[in-house]
């Protein structure tokens, strides 16, 4: 595992020189958020518009392999999550933008940290998370390259997390090849909550209670034709610290059943303990062709490795349709397949005799397939849905200018399964 990640990142030095040599290089891209952050330089007169969407996500899973009780339980869990995303220009060569909202959500499986009565139910917990994030984006005018710094903060109830990063685009002159250099570094504080049982116990000794992540990415896009486009990226991810989870359990294979009792818990029960290291290498590849005026396809491939053992394909395709010029219909299918790590242990399989160094029962780290379907609408009429009086300032008008609507069924081949709707209401000001 070691050599492949030793070649792994032999070959993206070497992709990395081969792309800072032809840096005359990208713009437009593939996804749709990059494509709308890298379009040509507009007048001033088109950045008068603040732009403000208002997402709402509802997630909802179920599921029998909950690590927080050893691999077996339930993994009940419903999500709401509310955000807000505002695009403020500075001017015709600047923009602000911000990202704030909360996660509100309610766990069978971590209401058992504290209690457990069965392996099965337990009343749901509730908890939130709320985040902020804040960037800074700028063209610089001589050549049209660009530049953004980002920082962002969130906290729940265990974790305090914050980020601060940045990127370097590098454009072509005819704005149709862009290599961008991004970086990110990430800060989680970790509140040591272990499960009730091992509390003051010998079994309750993570030594760290900060994780760190230091990300840097490299992507590079290129238009083909009048019809196709492409998007290559590469990341390497280094993470050090608390990577184990306080609160997972793990049973080895002493445990005579499922232990139903405060005094069994204590007795069999083991806090999960993971490398404080981790590699992650994906690469990815996007591509767009336009079948039609009215049709086009979007693929993604990547390809994922880390110093855990865990390798990883994903594969992806997307149709959205121009049903009428105010309304697009995409469904979408992705699959995806991963190996186990190589710490990963199923309920009772880790050996009490002859303990390993590391184990967890989080089935997140298990060899499985998965699949995801769903369908995504979009209603943007030409001259807007609606206007009304703007909030923000006397004497001006926002408009309603599009909304959308994306559901999805995941299914998992160790029995997860999971609904998704998210909306979008897209406001300019």
């Amino acid at each position: 595992m070691r050599m492949q990640l030793k070649t792994i990142l032999s070959l993206l030095l070497l992709l990395s020189v081969t792309f800072v040599t032809n840096a005359q290089t990208d713009k437009n891209s593939i996804d749709d958020k990059q494509e709308d952050s890298r379009k040509k330089i507009k007048s001033s007169e088109d950045y008068q518009e603040t732009e403000v969407d208002f997402l709402l996500n509802y997630y909802e899973q179920d599921g029998d392999h909950s690590p927080v009780t050893g691999g077996q339980g339930t993994e009940e869990l419903t999500n709401v999550a509310p955000s807000f995303v505002v695009h403020i220009p500075v001017d015709s060569l600047s923009s602000l933008g911000l990202n704030f909202g909360i996660d509100i959500y309610s766990s069978a499986s971590t209401d058992n940290i504290d209690y457990l009565q069965t392996h099965q139910t337990s009343a749901s917990s509730m908890d939130a998370r709320a985040h902020i994030n804040a960037s800074y984006s700028h063209t610089l005018a001589n050549s049209g390259n660009a530049y953004s710094v980002l920082a962002g903060f969130s906290q729940e109830f265990d974790v305090s997390s914050y980020h601060a990063g940045g990127s370097y685009t590098i454009n072509s002159k005819d704005q149709n090849r862009s290599l961008t250099i991004d970086g990110l570094y990430m800060s989680d504080k970790w509140k040591l909550l272990y499960p009730v049982e091992t509390r003051g116990t010998s079994k309750a000794n993570l030594k760290d209670d900060v994780r760190n992540t230091l990300k840097f990415g490299l992507s590079y896009s290129q238009v083909i034709n009048k019809r196709s486009q492409a998007l290559f990226s590469m990341e390497v991810v280094s993470q050090s610290g608390l990577l184990s989870t306080p609160f997972h359990r793990v049973f080895f294979d002493d445990t005579p059943n499922y232990p139903n009792t405060l005094a069994e818990l204590t007795q069999y029960s083991n806090v999960e303990k993971l490398d404080d290291s981790r590699i992650k290498i994906p690469i990815s590849i996007r591509w767009n062709y336009y079948l039609s005026d009215f049709i086009r396809l979007k693929t993604f491939y990547r390809y994922y490795s880390d110093s855990w053992g865990i390798s990883a394909h994903t594969a992806s395709i997307e149709l959205p349709m121009t049903v009428s010029p105010s309304f697009i219909v995409s469904p979408f299918f992705r699959y995806h397949n991963q190996t186990a790590a190589d710490d990963f242990y199923k309920f009772g399989q880790a050996s009490a005799s002859n303990t390993p160094e590391f184990y967890t029962s989080d089935y997140d780290l298990s060899d499985f397939n998965s699949y995801k379907v769903g369908v995504g609408f979009q209603y943007s009429p030409v001259m807007g849905i609606c206007n009304f009086k703007s909030p923000l300032r006397k004497n001006k008008t926002g408009q309603l200018k599009r909304i959308g609507l994306r559901t999805a069924y995941y299914d998992r081949s160790d029995g997860l399964n999971a609904w998704l709707v998210s909306l979008d209401f897209g406001f300019t000001f």
